[in-house]
């Protein structure tokens, strides 16, 4: 059996075969590397080494992104959570990490999706890198947060984080000196202009967006979404 031996003595020649199989193997990690969703391999400071085409299309555009950081190119509602989960996933308590993400696209659009991370040990059990992927949301050209930032009035920002709390809509409309039907009217127009059938799904779409910050508490609209 050829294995890849290094011959010193021969002057460090590696076995002709031995050569061909590596480069077929990097071929092959090459052509599924450009395959996947956006992808890039970072090391262990999520600082990034190498991203796919469309990695660079979908976040990076002109802007190149080897050494920059992953989470610039994340909404940063999620960047406390991801680093935990990060740290998690380095010191081996977790064999991947999933994780619901918003990134910032080239086009200065936000686009909803989900984060895979796995970690390869290229010698021993000591983790090298991460290979990080993002899948958009199939119907993310019709997100919210694939429009222009600044989507919600004052009013509806504060309307939009009492329902995500939960707040009865008498005490909204209270808390908010507007009566019922005026708060009702404000619900409606959010919800056509996040495309979703109720409550719920309006408080869902706005987390998926990034329009509310993920780990908060009470619900807040991160600013940049307020005219």
């Amino acid at each position: 059996m050829t294995t890849a031996a290094i011959a010193p003595a021969h002057g460090g020649v590696v076995d002709v075969p031995a050569r061909q199989t590596a480069g077929r193997h990097a071929a092959a990690y090459r052509s599924l590397f450009e395959r996947l969703d956006a992808a890039a391999v970072v090391d262990l400071g999520l600082h990034v080494l190498e991203a796919n085409q469309r990695f660079v299309r979908d976040l990076a555009g002109q802007r190149d992104p080897v050494g920059r950081n992953l989470l610039d190119f994340l909404h940063r509602g999620g960047h406390a959570n991801l680093r935990r989960q990060f740290v998690r996933l380095i010191q081996g308590k977790r064999d991947r990490v999933v994780e619901r993400v918003v990134g910032l696209g080239a086009d200065d659009r936000l686009v909803p999706g989900t984060l895979t991370a796995v970690a390869v040990h290229d010698h021993g059990p000591m983790v090298s890198t991460l290979v990080v992927t993002l899948r958009w949301d199939e119907s993310s050209d019709a997100a919210p947060g694939n429009e222009r930032r600044r989507i919600l009035t004052e009013l509806d920002a504060r309307i939009l984080e009492g329902v995500a709390a939960g707040m009865p809509t008498v005490k909204l409309a209270v808390q908010l000196y507007l009566s019922k039907q005026g708060v009702e009217y404000h619900v409606g127009t959010m919800l056509k202009k996040f495309k979703v059938p109720n409550r719920a799904s309006l408080v869902s779409r706005a987390y998926s967006a990034g329009v509310l910050s993920p780990g908060e508490w009470p619900p807040k609209v991160s600013p940049e979404f307020i005219k």
